[in-house]
């Protein structure tokens, strides 16, 4: 089992807690109280997403290999159209571990300290090489995306 090292730098700031054994993501928490706005239509039709990026108060070290993923909480997805902006935590960053947040409602959401926001999973990197080819082996899917297999 690999080891995580978690700084805590903000007096509210919660060790990061999975559900259940089985759950791949570690919940994080928030350290304060802050209002994502809500998303608008824009006069030109464009559509302005409302945003907001959530202090953790962690600092991760995380082990030479490895890369953490930010990701989002499936049930504030789901039930309060809140998105969880990309978020990929490199093994050298020693930054706070921030959140960015996107309100897709029609309505602001507020955030309170302690809220469970996203999930953090911990993933092995592969060390590769890269390499220019003439050319790429076929498969029976080739070229095919965005759906290609079906919906």
């Amino acid at each position: 089992m690999q080891k995580v090292n978690i700084k805590l730098i903000h007096p509210q700031a919660k060790l990061p807690t999975r559900a259940t054994k089985g759950s791949a993501g570690y919940d994080l928490y928030a350290v304060e109280d802050i209002q994502i706005p809500a998303s608008q239509c824009g006069p030109d039709g464009t559509v302005e997403i409302g945003r907001a990026l959530i202090s953790t108060g962690l600092v991760l070290e995380l082990t030479p290999g490895t890369v953490g993923r930010v990701g989002a909480r499936s049930g504030l997805s789901v039930k309060s159209n809140i998105e969880t902006g990309a978020g990929w935590i490199d093994s050298d960053y020693r930054g706070e571990l921030k959140v960015e947040l996107k309100n897709l409602s029609a309505k602001p959401y507020a955030v309170r300290c302690g809220d469970r926001i996203a999930q953090l999973v911990i993933l092995t990197l592969a060390d590769v090489q890269v390499e220019v080819v003439d050319q790429v082996e076929d498969t029976s899917r080739n070229s095919g995306g965005f759906g290609s297999t079906g919906f």
